[in-house]
């Protein structure tokens, strides 16, 4: 390392380790039939279609659009997608996930639903591959995985009946799943913000409030 600034010094380029680019890659996917690319530049990810499928030419969808912009922490990605509609153009929502470039990976949200007589948003859905965006890595590689402060000892406690499971961390957030009174098994992940955390219990992923789980 002393020897590759010795040469930039020597070169006339030397400066502070802050002038030096950021490391930036591209990586390959597939995404419901259309080949991605995913652009990650320090901790900006960017996922950009490369050849869409032919159903999303009439919506606007061309080679270069951009699908999804975020930032990457720890193991998670966090950012804005968008869906493409031919007469509303783009409407965008918050997703995430657990990620690792180069591997398969999903993203999950609440996903708008339009009017049929407007471009007004009348409700929010958590299924269907809007709400689930999947990336299949074109270079062979695996799942990522969860990055937890602990792996299944959590414990749900202190509600009633069920423990709502929110897409964001606060309770303005729309409820993407529930949690049972007192069940156990749940992996309390990295991601925390004002005493809510990301959590996966099974299939289910997304933000609760952390007085409400015992470690």
């Amino acid at each position: 390392m002393t020897k590759i600034f010795a040469c930039l010094a020597v070169a006339g380029l030397c400066g502070s380790l802050a002038a030096l680019p950021a490391f930036a890659a591209d990586y390959a996917y597939d995404h419901n039939g259309s080949r991605m690319r995913l652009n990650v530049e320090g901790s900006k990810v960017r996922i950009f279609y490369e050849t869409p499928r032919s159903s999303l030419k009439s919506n606007g969808v061309k080679h270069g659009t951009l699908l999804f912009e975020g930032k990457v922490s720890k193991g998670y990605l966090e950012g804005m997608s968008r869906i493409f509609h031919s007469f509303c153009g783009e409407v965008d929502y918050f997703v995430y996930g657990d990620f690792s470039a180069g591997r398969d990976f999903k993203l999950n949200g609440a996903a708008p639903v339009l009017s049929g007589m407007s471009c007004r948003i009348v409700d929010n859905v958590y299924d269907g591959p809007n709400a689930n965006l999947t990336f299949r890595s074109l270079g062979g590689g695996k799942p990522a995985q969860s990055h937890s402060v602990q792996s299944d000892g959590a414990c749900v406690t202190g509600v009633r009946t069920t423990l709502n499971v929110r897409v964001g961390p606060g309770s303005d957030y729309g409820i993407v799943d529930e949690l049972p009174a007192g069940s156990c098994g749940v992996a309390v992940l990295s991601r925390c913000q004002n005493n809510w955390c990301v959590v996966r219990q099974g299939n289910s992923t997304g933000w609760v409030s952390m007085k409400y789980i015992a470690r």
